[in-house]
């Protein structure tokens, strides 16, 4: 199942180096960590500072405060995933570019 997995990642940056060029995988992968970058602003982790959530936050049970630590916690693994592969497209994209279009690289 995993080497189906990745046949089909492999196919599709296939598809996206075909059609767009490196110059497009640098692209979508700014595009991805703008994204990440949004949803790192909006998350409940950027708002802590406010008063309001603080004081609610102390009048939850326990249990209600271990849960919505762990969903946090789950989502920040996720946005530094996605985060990380951005990182791993833009360098790959405009490493590319820079190495096959513009040859700055030949010796």
């Amino acid at each position: 199942m995993a080497a189906i997995g990745w046949l089909l990642a492999a196919l599709i940056a296939f598809a996206i180096v075909t059609l767009f060029g490196f110059f497009g995988v640098g692209f979508f992968g700014l595009l991805i960590l703008f994204i990440c970058t949004q949803v790192e602003l909006e998350s409940d982790a950027g708002a802590s500072l406010f008063a309001a959530r603080a004081q609610a936050r102390q009048n939850m049970w326990r249990a209600e405060r271990a849960s919505q630590r762990h969903e946090q916690s789950l989502g920040i693994k996720t946005t530094r995933f996605f985060r990380n592969v951005g990182i791993g497209l833009t360098l790959i994209g405009f490493g590319g570019f820079l190495y096959f279009q513009l040859g700055l690289f030949d010796t």
